[in-house]
């Protein structure tokens, strides 16, 4: 039986120990393991040699079956790092064997893997960096900048993950060092261990540095530093990098606190609780509590709860549109979520829509809780007091549907989706032709959401707080006469009729074009829905500009009145109106969605012969409005 030792003695005795490392017999004759082979080919052959046996791919991974650990290790004995890095490629290694190969490389080739390789993951950049002395680490920084830009890495990052002894070398360099900014030596100080922290000797050292090292480096969680709410906000400021926080959390008075905050520092990275790392900053932090302050100011102390959230509910349908992007190749889910995005942007989807009244609603003592069918969110009311016509009250479960409510509340329409039962909302799932679309179907959770105001309650309600007329009238019916007036008097002129009704609602509406699913609404749904409006083809739905990087959504109708010619017309932002194009100009302009394109196998409505009315996509989870059925 053969040993490893008596290897050892062929190999002593032998000038040839290549081909006896490269004869698979001797693999499996001395029933040899993968590390064992390792060791004796580290031990016995030259550089050379080694670097002939690596090049044999095959044998060292599907002969001795060497795992990539044990390759590693006969890679980092040899003296070339050009050849290392060529090993490195070659067997595909991981990124910790990887690194371990780097790190003996000398420190200008680790700087020039890192300039030279954009593939590099960051955690690998980070190790590569953190491997470099001190001195190596503060000039690298320096000199680079636009490196450390691209790459999103700040010195702090660099600098938190270094041995004690190594921070101290940093702090020393840094109090001598010309070239970095003192916000970036600030961020060093206050992520320092609390062990070098205390061994600082503070006399003499600079106000901020000494400030900075006295905010608490936070022990868990995504933030480097932890908030003290106590303190004089700017003692923070310059440290937006180092500052992570969920404002959903905060207390009134921290609330108070934190937005005087978000002045001092204005990149501040808020986190969502669901998606980590949120597209919200701090300005909008800041914004979206302004704007909330301002909806909170207008609900009187005297005014009931139903009559606070109808007047909640209605605010955020006039601030706040469905996501015009929804369903394209750019929509943002995060941004479309997070509740301050949202209301910072103007735009979001229903998971967002119903976060921002429910936010609010908090705010107020009104307990709620966020409802799903698994395909729509909205809100539960729970516990809330609704008045009936006898005059009597009825206390309960009840839905609210902000996002359903939005177009309702935009053009002054009773909101048919405000306090109503599971029972009720269920039926409004039904489609005309009666299928179901289960948009609210949640059976476990809201089969106890029984109560509901009755249509005179609702109307009383809104004219209460000055959103419906004396006689519970609601603004649209303004609108819906004058369109029907129009109607009338352009019966026998199709073009001069949709013309008249574009400038009815830019008139009443300037900002129709930056709300753009709800004007779809109104447009498909009222406006180009009167009686003698007939077309061969009718469509309203979006397009982005071919020169628009960011296919920013634009509202678009197409009409085909058949011998009269086609209509094609956009909402402009900037003149608040509808402009009308020739068909070769708009085409040669605007482009649908892919995805759009997709569901309609890549045919354009314009190159489409289907004759009818197409209303908006019913498969996107749009705005469920219908403004021939809202009352008035």
């Amino acid at each position: 039986m053969y040993t490893i030792e008596k290897l050892i003695e062929v190999l002593n005795h032998t000038n040839d120990k290549l081909s006896i490392f490269l004869n698979s017999k001797t693999y499996r004759e001395y029933k040899l393991s993968g590390w064992e082979y390792r060791e004796l080919i580290n031990q016995f052959l030259s550089e050379e040699e080694k670097v002939k046996i690596l090049l044999d791919k095959n044998f060292i991974t599907n002969v001795i079956k060497m795992d990539e650990w044990d390759i590693g290790s006969i890679i980092e004995t040899l003296s070339s790092d050009q050849i290392k890095l060529k090993f490195i490629n070659l067997y595909q290694l991981s990124i910790g064997i990887r690194f371990g190969i780097i790190r003996t490389f000398s420190q200008e080739n680790r700087i020039k893997i890192l300039l030279d390789n954009s593939n590099i993951t960051r955690n690998l950049e980070l190790d590569i960096i953190q491997s470099l002395d001190a001195k190596k680490i503060i000039d690298f920084f320096a000199k680079n900048r636009t490196f450390f830009m691209e790459n999103n890495i700040h010195l702090f990052q660099v600098v938190i993950g270094l041995s004690p002894e190594k921070q101290k070398e940093i702090v020393e360099l840094l109090l001598k060092d010309e070239e970095l900014t003192l916000n970036e030596k600030k961020e060093v100080f206050a992520i320092l261990s609390q062990e070098i922290k205390e061994n600082i000797d503070r006399d003499g050292l600079p106000e901020e540095y000494a400030k900075a090292m006295s905010l608490k480096k936070a022990e868990q969680g995504l933030s480097y530093i932890q908030i003290d709410f106590d303190r004089n906000m700017e003692d923070y400021k310059g440290l937006d990098n180092l500052i992570r926080i969920d404002p959903e959390q905060l207390t009134e008075r921290q609330r108070q606190k934190f937005i005087e905050l978000c002045g001092v520092c204005p990149r501040i990275v808020l986190i969502n609780p669901v998606y980590g790392f949120s597209t919200a900053t701090s300005s909008d932090y800041a914004k979206a509590e302004q704007w909330i302050t301002l909806v909170l100011n207008k609900l009187k102390p005297e005014y009931s709860v139903a009559q606070k959230v109808a007047i909640i509910d209605n605010e955020i349908g006039k601030k706040i549109s469905y996501t015009p992007d929804f369903d394209t190749e750019v929509f943002d889910r995060e941004s479309s979520c997070n509740l301050f995005k949202v209301i910072a942007s103007g735009y979001g989807i229903c998971a967002g829509i119903a976060k921002v009244e429910g936010y609010i609603l908090n705010r107020i003592g009104v307990e709620n809780e966020i409802a799903s069918s698994g395909k729509h969110a909205f809100i539960k009311l729970k516990n809330i007091e609704l008045p009936l016509a006898n005059g009597q009250t009825i206390r309960g479960n009840t839905i609210i549907d902000p996002t359903w409510n939005l177009s309702y509340h935009k053009f002054g329409a009773k909101p048919n989706y405000f306090c109503i039962s599971y029972e009720q909302i269920r039926k409004y799932d039904i489609s005309i032709t009666g299928e179901d679309g289960e948009y609210h179907k949640n059976d476990q959770e809201l089969q106890d959401a029984t109560i509901g105001l009755d249509e005179q309650s609702l109307r009383r309600i809104f004219m209460s707080v000055g959103l419906a007329d004396k006689n519970g009238q609601f603004p649209l019916k303004e609108l819906v006469e004058e369109s029907e007036m129009i109607d009338s008097k352009y019966s026998q002129n199709p073009i001069q009729n949709i013309s008249s009704q574009f400038l009815l609602l830019s008139r009443v509406y300037p900002e129709f074009a930056i709300f753009q699913n709800s004007s779809m609404s109104i447009l498909s749904d009222l406006l180009l829905n009167n009686r003698n409006l007939r077309f061969n083809r009718c469509v309203v739905n979006r397009v982005y500009e071919k020169n628009d990087r960011e296919k920013k959504p634009i509202m678009y109708v197409y009409v085909d009145l058949g011998k009269l010619g086609k209509i094609f017309a956009y909402g402009d932002k900037k003149q608040c109106q509808m402009v009308q194009l020739t068909q070769e100009e708009f085409v040669k302009r605007f482009e649908c969605y892919q995805m759009d394109l997709k569901k309609s196998k890549g045919i354009r409505p314009w190159e489409c012969q289907i004759h009818g009315k197409e209303d908006k996509d019913s498969l996107q989870e749009l705005e469920k409005v219908s403004f021939e059925e809202s009352g008035r």
